[in-house]
């Protein structure tokens, strides 16, 4: 019976504890001027330049993944696994008469690539106002906040909500912004309750793989009901919140 107890008893606190830790925010905010607009749908893993162009229609900005090569030192469009058939640079020209912005995720940012590839993309949006239509994302926020050093928006991916890995995660992400200052954060769309919760005064952007039926519509658009997400990328072909 006294065994039965202290179980119950370690049980309580530590369910007290959970509430505790999942109720728990932080004031922390940052004086970004990288896009407030109340049209907040962009369109998700536009690879093809193409694409990115009938999609501006649509939608404000799009998202393009990237893998920087260091033998041919470029960035290559593509998801993990695929083959590129196009560089940034030339993607960006096929496009730029757009009013696009450029949600650029960073795949491989490391220390060994990161000066090269600042280089590069200095070069293919040189100038501020290239810049202000761009935002490069990665989980690597050492690398990733020598971009901010050079004028462009970067936005930090953060691990995705785990019932016990953000126990103590979540602390690491409120130790980098308190040190870097990102723009944003980003995630998955099945995170952004907990970081909304965590971070209520943060820029959020989410992404939302695979919801394209009828009733994901009415989700996503709760999402975008939220004053700090400030986009949500989508696989929805047309803007159902214009």
């Amino acid at each position: 019976m006294l065994k039965m107890n202290y179980k119950f008893l370690f049980f309580l606190v530590l369910s007290t504890l959970y509430i505790f830790f999942y109720q728990l925010s932080f004031d922390i905010s940052v004086n970004s001027s990288f896009y407030n607009s109340d049209n907040k749908l962009w369109a998700h893993r536009v690879l093809n330049p193409n694409d990115a162009k009938n999609l501006s229609n649509e939608f404000n900005g799009v998202e393009i993944d990237v893998f920087f090569n260091s033998t041919s030192n470029c960035f290559d469009v593509k998801h993990h696994g695929d083959f590129s058939e196009i560089t940034l640079a030339e993607y960006y020209n096929l496009t730029k008469k757009t009013d696009l912005k450029y949600w650029i995720d960073f795949k491989n940012l490391n220390s060994k690539n990161v000066n090269k590839s600042m280089q590069v993309l200095n070069t293919i949006f040189i100038g501020e106002n290239l810049k202000n239509n761009v935002i490069v994302e990665s989980k690597n926020i050492i690398q990733l906040s020598k971009f901010k050093d050079e004028g462009f928006f970067i936005s930090y991916w953060v691990e995705s909500f785990h019932f016990i890995k953000s126990l103590y995660s979540v602390f690491e992400v409120k130790r980098n912004l308190d040190i870097f200052l990102p723009d944003v954060i980003s995630m998955p769309y099945s995170s952004v309750d907990f970081y909304v919760r965590k971070f209520p005064n943060y820029p959020i952007h989410c992404w939302t793989n695979g919801m394209t039926n009828t009733d994901d519509k009415i989700k996503i658009q709760k999402k975008c009901d939220i004053d700090n997400v400030k986009v949500v990328l989508t696989d929805f072909q047309e803007n159902f919140l214009k």
